[in-house]
């Protein structure tokens, strides 16, 4: 049965794996990794040095595969094929400075296959979307540290790919720089399939709803970021609702006896109503009710969310005490 082309994956692994050296001077840089996205952003976070700059070579081709299979979109990693899907960002891109930013990607262009009519109309569609237009005719040596990401970014989308691959997107970038970088992925992923590798969760979790987690070469998790949380919350036991009003001590009398509440307390740290329900639909039913019926003041009602850098770092510290 042939698979629709919906149907295949935009990378896929199976035991992928990278041995630097030989014998026991070798090193295994990525051990067995198994990895399938869909379309739209996933993000491959880890610490630097987990193995994320290795696989990502090795899907575009820039180093050897020493174990496994890679493919992209059905195509073998490295191959010529393969390559045409993918528009690629290093962690670290070298551009020619002393080019202008339009002069660059016509160039970049024209080595991509396009003839060159094509990339001048390309690269002044880049430069539009990418707001670097003004900046068309400037040395890329003089643009700013954002601007050199852009630039790149466009680079890697002149020969039109199917997958963006990020290695590191917004590294040397100050806030600003960062959140721009952030929305211009968030904007490409609506035409162009994206995989962003990063070390910053909570940039991750801006951009992503699927991430891998990588750690010392090996897979930890890969799951949608709302499924991470979901998982974490059950396994902590963590479904903690928080309620502030102006008469706490009223409303923890009257919540204490209900059925739909396992624990509740106030918290010496904020001074709010600490509950944990049986039920929290019934709890979030309840309250307006119980509020208006003893004219009490409602400031603040609400389940906090632990962040995915957070569960981590829980993650990683788990890894740890297996061994």
């Amino acid at each position: 049965m042939i698979e629709e082309e919906s149907e295949i994956p935009e990378i896929w692994t199976n035991k992928l794996t990278k041995i630097y050296g030989r014998g026991g001077e070798s090193v295994k840089a990525v051990n067995q990794i198994n990895i399938s996205t869909k379309s739209g952003i996933h993000g491959f976070l880890g610490p630097n040095g987990a193995g994320k700059t290795t696989t990502i070579n090795m899907l575009i081709g820039a180093i050897s595969i020493t174990d496994g299979k890679a493919k992209i979109k059905g195509e073998n990693a490295g191959s010529i094929r393969a390559r045409r899907i993918i528009g690629f960002l290093p962690q670290d891109p070298s551009y020619y400075e002393k080019m202008t930013g339009e002069q660059y990607l016509t160039y970049i262009g024209e080595l991509s296959g396009l003839r060159r009519h094509d990339a001048k109309n390309k690269t002044l569609e880049l430069l539009k979307n990418l707001k670097l237009i003004e900046a068309r005719d400037r040395q890329i040596g003089k643009y700013s540290e954002g601007m050199k990401q852009r630039i790149g970014i466009a680079a890697a989308l002149i020969h039109e790919p199917e997958l963006l691959i990020l290695d590191e997107p917004t590294s040397n970038l100050d806030p600003i720089g960062r959140a721009n970088i952030i929305k211009d992925i968030k904007d490409l992923s609506k035409k162009v399939s994206v995989f962003v590798s990063s070390h910053i969760l909570s940039e991750i979790e801006q951009m992503c709803e699927n991430v891998t987690m990588i750690n010392k070469g090996k897979i930890v998790l890969t799951d949608t970021i709302k499924n991470i949380k979901k998982m974490h919350s059950i396994k902590t036991g963590q479904n903690i609702v928080i309620l502030n009003t102006n008469s706490n001590d009223k409303m923890i009398q009257l919540l204490k006896v209900k059925d739909f509440i396992s624990n509740i307390w106030i918290d010496g740290n904020d001074d709010k109503i600490h509950i944990i329900p049986k039920d929290i639909e019934l709890l979030q039913k309840s309250i307006p009710k119980m509020l208006i019926d003893n004219n009490v003041i409602l400031r603040d009602f609400h389940q906090p969310e632990t962040s995915l850098q957070d569960i981590f770092i829980e993650i990683m510290e788990d890894e740890v005490n297996k061994k």
